[in-house]
């Protein structure tokens, strides 16, 4: 598996618990963007032990191929994460198949970013772990994202009622797929 990507604006690193900080970081300066889309799981996640654990534990999974994530730099500042592109729920040989997902910081939205970090991680996973499908959950209303997958070639499928907890409560997304071959 490629640990590191360059694109034309961005390096894209897996990383270990010494970038816990951080990460932390990042999660923090976010939290109130994050949490409209994302279940937070523990009353813990925002401690600096949290991310350490799941930074080990998602090493731990990246090197069974189970998933991986992605963590978006600038090139010209390779010290403060911009965003994460993850892929999840990994499934090989019959299926071929993951989860696609993504946020950025705030002040980097709208700008490519995310996107480019995506056209360049797709390939990546069809090639080195034969990945024909990936999917892409999205709340209805998050149209910024709807738009985003959907320049990228993703194809709406239909709504998966009652899908993720988020907040709280229980809540419908779209299903969107990308095939690799396309």
């Amino acid at each position: 598996m490629i640990f590191e990507l360059k694109t034309e604006r961005l390096e894209l690193k897996i990383l270990g618990p010494e970038a816990a900080p951080m990460v932390l970081k990042f999660y923090k300066k976010n939290k109130d963007i994050f949490e409209k889309y994302e279940p937070v799981i523990g009353d813990d996640f925002y401690t600096l032990a949290h991310q350490e654990k799941i930074l080990e534990f998602e090493h731990k999974s990246i090197l069974r191929l189970m998933m991986i994530r992605y963590w978006i730099f600038e090139k010209n500042n390779p010290s403060q994460i911009i965003g994460t592109v993850s892929y999840r729920n990994i499934l090989r040989p019959i299926y071929q198949s993951c989860t696609i997902g993504y946020k950025m910081d705030r002040d980097f939205t709208n700008k490519g970013f995310c996107s480019e970090a995506i056209k360049a991680t797709i390939p990546v996973l069809a090639d080195e772990l034969g990945i024909h499908r990936f999917e892409a959950l999205i709340l209805p209303d998050n149209e910024p994202s709807i738009h985003m997958v959907e320049k990228l070639g993703f194809k709406y499928e239909g709504i998966l009622r009652d899908k993720i907890i988020i907040g709280g409560e229980r809540l419908d997304h779209c299903m969107f797929a990308y095939l690799a071959d396309n």
